[in-house]
């Protein structure tokens, strides 16, 4: 039986980069796309060899804005995928897509190409919050993008940000409410967080705006968890909310820390070459022309490879696991660490959290109850402390 994979492919390019936006995203006037597709080939063909024949479970196309892509880049990757791995039958392949009328335009031959799963970045229903998170979209835009996407796929996501300057709980409800009125079957409802490095950043510094506060940001938080749960979402992860069957399969697999293959400029990976035993943790140059120029004269553009260290990858484990409602399947963590968790951390120290109910630990898996979850940096640092030679904190 062959390993799984997921592959996340970066696409890094932007119409324009807003001010929140702390990802690999450029903005560039005359991208050559024949040649992105030899090097995407490029880098699928060195992964290919260097990790083996895999079973792939999810694509992910992630950015930047994907949806900028041309149609035969996107069909070409996928093909290429076809050519040097096998994919199940049941992979979900995810596009994000922005809504542009470019974009809007694009979706029924996103669905002919392969694409069974588009991810819309809406970010608001509002219009004066759409101009200050400097989306190119407007509200209208963001509503036809919707309607149209759902003409094309069953199964579709979009996203909101919310704890905005001035959002009261009211008024993010009223939001809410009207985004649940489109039927999609999951949504990602992130919390504002200001960024190093981003314009947003400088502007927080300043003073320019302000951020709801603790209290309110919590209250925010409770009241998009009640309201979901009345529309029979689950809070199946801190910020993703889904109906029965409809989770991000893709992003699953980082939470559950599962292999995965990152190809394009900044992306990453947690994977593992044949024939070693030891996860790598691999990250490709950042800056997409030069991506470009490594991959065409190394056919790869690795900026750095590492053993991943006992020690990180127990934390990793632990910080992306302890994230889902399921939290940190034991068998698993046991075969990825080669250690029992009770081997690691001390059961006396995690008492208190345990008698708590911050903490569960049963014969299966460890979790944080959700309604523990605003705690949740809180309650993961304690537990690093309970590990017996103190080493992870």
């Amino acid at each position: 039986m062959l390993k799984q994979l997921s592959i996340y492919i970066h696409y890094p390019f932007c119409e324009a980069k807003c001010g929140y936006c702390d990802f690999n995203s450029h903005v560039q006037a005359n991208i050559d796309h024949q040649k992105f597709l030899e090097a995407y080939c490029l880098e699928l063909d060195y992964f290919a060899k260097a990790i083996g024949q895999r079973c792939v479970k999810t694509i992910f196309f992630g950015g930047g804005t994907p949806s900028l892509m041309p149609e035969f880049l996107l069909s070409g990757i996928l093909e290429k995928i076809k050519q040097v791995f096998t994919i199940d039958k049941d992979c979900e392949i995810t596009l994000e897509a922005n809504p542009s009328s470019v974009e809007i335009n694009k979706f029924a031959s996103f669905k002919k190409i392969g694409i069974n799963r588009l991810s819309l970045g809406i970010q608001a229903f509002n219009a004066d919050d759409l101009k200050f998170l400097e989306r190119v979209h407007d509200l209208n835009q963001a509503i036809k993008a919707i309607e149209v996407c759902q003409k094309n796929f069953d199964n579709f996501s979009f996203d909101l940000i919310y704890a905005r300057p001035k959002q009261s709980v009211e008024s993010w409800l009223k939001e809410l409410n009207f985004a649940l009125q489109f039927n999609t079957k999951h949504l990602s409802l992130y919390q504002l967080t200001i960024e190093k490095g981003t314009k947003f950043f400088s502007q927080y510094q300043q003073k320019k705006f302000i951020l709801p506060d603790e209290n309110l940001a919590s209250e925010l938080y409770l009241a998009t968890n009640q309201m979901m749960q009345n529309h029979g979402f689950d809070n199946y992860e801190v910020s993703n909310y889904a109906q029965k069957n409809f989770q991000s399969q893709h992003n699953l697999a980082y939470w559950q820390s599962q292999e995965y293959l990152g190809i394009g400029a900044g992306a990453h990976s947690r994977i593992t070459f044949q024939g070693e035993i030891n996860r790598r943790a691999i990250m490709m140059i950042h800056q997409p022309n030069s991506w470009l120029k490594k991959v065409f004269e190394q056919q790869n553009a690795i900026q750095t490879d590492e053993i991943i260290e006992h020690k990180i990858l127990v934390e990793e484990i632990l910080i992306m696991g302890l994230r889902i409602e399921k939290g940190v399947d034991l068998k698993q963590f046991e075969k990825l660490v080669q250690q029992k968790f009770f081997e690691i951390f001390n059961l006396e120290k995690l008492q208190k959290l345990i008698t708590d109910n911050y903490l569960v630990i049963n014969d299966k898996n460890i979790y944080i109850p959700k309604d523990k979850w605003l705690l949740l940096n809180q309650i993961i640092f304690e537990i690093f402390k309970a590990e017996k030679n103190n080493l992870l904190v």
